[in-house]
């Protein structure tokens, strides 16, 4: 036998979308809370209390919201019952409004608007009046009045060249409602016809031939996307005069509204199939979309939300069907266009404002994702496991006797896994990051997996890739 190296180069993200000996060996089929910055491999950093108090039990947890305003964060949370908002000062959650029935977390939309001079979040819940609050007030008060015929439920709100565009109407599903122009007398809550001229009044307008409901509206810088339960439509123009609606000709599964997200002018969504972007023309999919798709095969996406922070795009999913919220958080690397999932807790709601992310816990806790070292308190169980490798053969048998590599933090095990055998070691990282740090392996097969995890929530950095000594020997003819 002879003594032989081979490196692990660096660490990407993880692919299920072809067999381990075609994926690359710098990624994972099965990662959990691990983060891979330049190559390196590292545990994920986690997220500390945002708020201090929890939102009060007994109501069901659908939506959080975090509205940022010049004099602050404004904390709301919408449960099925009552729209709730953080007393910073005397440290209390205080109900704005109480919905007349129960809703659910697809049926909210806020959109921060100026009405006039005044800043205003809207709240549209599809079972009653659109609400609006200015951030101070005490309650939230209904948005529009039935003289203005913008007192409807509607579901979905965008702003769109300066007019406020609703649909979700549930007596008119497929209708598309907008406002007239702002400016002179005219505000976004008058949605009537202007005698000065057509091209400053309100109106509406039914998307498509049939009575397909719309399922959201979302605005890029010169188009507004109109989602029905079978098709996407866009809007062009900016007055009625030279409005157009087009039908976008692209093949996929509709996303549920909560799944979508923007990022540089445009459309992500996350769907059963895998991931997808609106690019201005048409539907597309990154090279890497059915990178996660064993994954979410099992997973729900019936209460999937959406955030973008950074270069970061996360989505909550549900992986386990008994899970009363989401479970798993997905999050995709725009820039080296790559997976990660973090566990560990229950997510009932997600947003993100001023560059940073904000998770409602099932506990009703407002966290934010930071340099924390655990999930507020609870410590986290990161992993990271290789392909299965073969090292450019299966004719060989190796027999493994050491991994090298630099890095530093707590100590890592490591895990063998071959010919149905399980050897597991502790790396000790030394005191000083140039130094190399050693392991000794046991293990041999002609096939093999590593995977390196932490040890009692503990958190490492590995600055490169790995190098493996190991034996090989030919088998017998």
């Amino acid at each position: 036998m002879a003594m032989q190296t081979r490196v692990l180069q660096s660490f990407g993200g993880m692919r299920q979308d072809k067999d381990d000996y075609i994926n690359s060996p710098d990624t994972s089929p099965d990662a959990c809370n691990m983060q891979t910055p330049d190559g390196c491999l590292s545990v994920a950093k986690g997220f500390s209390r945002a708020v201090p108090s929890a939102v009060p039990e007994g109501d069901s947890l659908k939506r959080l919201y975090v509205y940022a305003r010049p004099d602050g964060l404004k904390y709301i949370v919408c449960t099925d019952t009552r729209l709730l908002v953080y007393d910073e000062t005397n440290d209390v959650w205080q109900e704005l409004f109480r919905f007349g029935q129960r809703i659910d977390a697809n049926q909210i939309a806020f959109l921060p608007i100026k009405i006039g001079t005044q800043d205003y979040l809207l709240i549209a819940y599809g079972k009653g009046q659109v609400l609006k609050w200015n951030g101070t007030d005490a309650q939230a008060t209904v948005f529009g009045s039935s003289e203005n015929l913008s007192a409807d439920p509607q579901n979905y709100l965008e702003q769109y060249f300066g007019r406020l565009f609703a649909a979700g109407n549930p007596t008119q599903p497929s209708r598309l409602f907008w406002s007239k122009t702002p400016g002179d007398a005219r505000t976004v809550e008058d949605w009537r016809s202007d005698d000065a001229s057509a091209d400053v009044s309100g109106g509406f307008t039914d998307i498509g031939t049939d009575s397909d409901p719309i399922t959201g509206l979302f605005a890029l810088s010169n188009q507004l996307l109109i989602f029905k339960r079978d098709t996407l439509y866009r809007l062009l123009g900016d007055r009625p005069s030279n409005y157009r609606i087009l039908p976008v000709d692209a093949a996929f599964s509709r996303p549920l509204y909560t799944a979508c997200v923007r990022y540089a002018d445009r459309l992500y969504f996350l769907t059963d199939s895998g991931l997808c972007f609106y690019d201005g023309q048409t539907v597309r999919r990154p090279q890497s979309y059915r990178a996660l798709h064993k994954l979410l095969s099992r997973c729900s996406l019936d209460r999937c939300e959406a955030a973008a922070y950074g270069d970061l795009l996360t989505f909550a999913v549900r992986e386990h069907e008994t899970s009363p919220y989401n479970d798993l958080l997905i999050e995709y690397d725009l820039m080296r266009e790559t997976f990660m999932v973090r566990r560990g807790f229950l997510a009932a709601g997600l947003c993100a404002a001023r560059g940073e992310l904000y998770m409602l816990t099932g506990a009703g806790k407002i966290v934010k994702f930071d340099n924390s070292t655990d999930y507020d308190g609870d410590p986290i169980e990161a992993w990271w496991e290789t392909p299965r490798i073969d090292l450019g053969t299966k004719q060989h048998k190796k027999v493994l006797g050491e991994l090298a590599c630099t890095g530093s933090g707590d100590p890592m095990r490591i895990t063998v896994r071959c010919d149905g055998q399980r050897y597991e070691s502790t790396l000790l990282f030394p005191k000083h990051d140039d130094t190399v740090a050693e392991s000794v392996l046991r293990g041999e097969g002609r096939v093999f997996r590593l995977r390196f995890a932490n040890m009692n929530g503990g958190a490492f950095t590995l600055d490169t890739g790995v190098t493996l000594r190991f034996d090989s020997e030919q088998r017998p003819d």
